[in-house]
């Protein structure tokens, strides 16, 4: 998949960053645990170094629990601390927040300040609601703060910073591209939906054909995959004068039906396909080379 995704917000996220970053004394990124590796962004790296930094993989409820276990454990060595959470339901917010209690204060005359970061439709927006809760409390501007950024609190001796911007990954490959259009990181209207929603049967076909055979009632998961999003545009009446397949509504169905967990909780991104030099993937969970590639 090909997709020219907004560079030039970049420029102006990194400065916003960067002028954040001199506000806080700790960062919460955001990663959706379905796609650890391809929603973290490479482009601030360097940046984020030089603040703690503890990565919050959301949606935790939507993939692989097993999978979500060896992705916190990876990503312990690039990390302050891994949560791995539900910031809809709470689950595993406690955790967060106890993690962030235990990140050193750079001024102990005043309460921890903290900034949440994150690709879009990533969870941040859940997150920060989550943390602040019902009982939170502007706290007012701070010296140094620029003018309309206010910061939040959290708990006993900490702070948000309510401005965390957008923060848009640089796609480098076919695969990346994937991942954030399926999890839904990337606009629908920039992408062909059955283009997405072919790789996608790909994946599926590749590690878990019961789990779509199930779904849609389907007699085999055999051939081609075009006639397989056929078959499944059929059995659920995506259909347009005289009877054919809407295609393209078979498509959106299967891809919601995925985003949904209704074809199982996975997860496109497994540890070991991390490259050598971390920034392509080169098997898919059968072992197998990717067809994603």
């Amino acid at each position: 998949m090909k997709i020219q995704w907004y560079p030039g917000q970049m420029a102006k996220a990194k400065r916003l960053l960067r002028e954040n970053l001199k506000l806080v004394d700790a960062v919460i990124e955001v990663l959706d645990s379905r796609i650890p590796y391809s929603s973290r962004n490479p482009d601030i790296r360097d940046l984020l170094a030089r603040r703690p930094v503890v990565a919050a993989l959301t949606r935790a409820d939507l993939a692989n629990p097993q999978v979500t276990s060896a992705w916190v454990q990876a990503l312990r060595e690039n990390y302050f601390a891994v949560a791995a959470l539900n910031a809809n339901s709470g689950q595993g917010v406690k955790n967060l927040l106890a993690i962030l209690k235990t990140i050193p204060q750079r001024r102990a005359q005043r309460p921890l300040r903290l900034m949440v970061v994150g690709i879009p439709n990533v969870g941040k927006s859940s997150l920060i609601n989550r943390l602040i809760g019902r009982s939170a409390a502007m706290t007012g501007d701070k010296p140094g703060v620029t003018k309309g950024k206010q910061w939040l609190r959290l708990a006993a001796n900490l702070e948000l910073l309510d401005t965390p911007g957008l923060l848009w990954p640089k796609i480098t490959s076919k695969r990346q591209a994937f991942s954030l259009a399926a999890v839904g990181a990337i606009k629908d209207e920039i992408y062909d939906p059955v283009e997405l929603a072919l790789e996608l049967m790909t994946y599926l076909l590749a590690n878990v054909p019961q789990n779509l055979q199930q779904r849609y009632k389907l007699g085999s998961v055999s051939g081609e995959t075009r006639l397989l999003l056929e078959e499944i545009g059929k059995r659920r009446g995506c259909l347009v004068k005289g009877g054919e397949v809407d295609l393209e509504q078979a498509a959106r169905l299967l891809i919601k039906d995925f985003r949904e967990a209704r074809l199982g909780r996975l997860t496109l991104e497994q540890v070991r396909e991390l490259g050598e030099n971390n920034e392509q993937f080169h098997e898919n969970d059968s072992g197998a080379d990717s067809p994603l590639l």
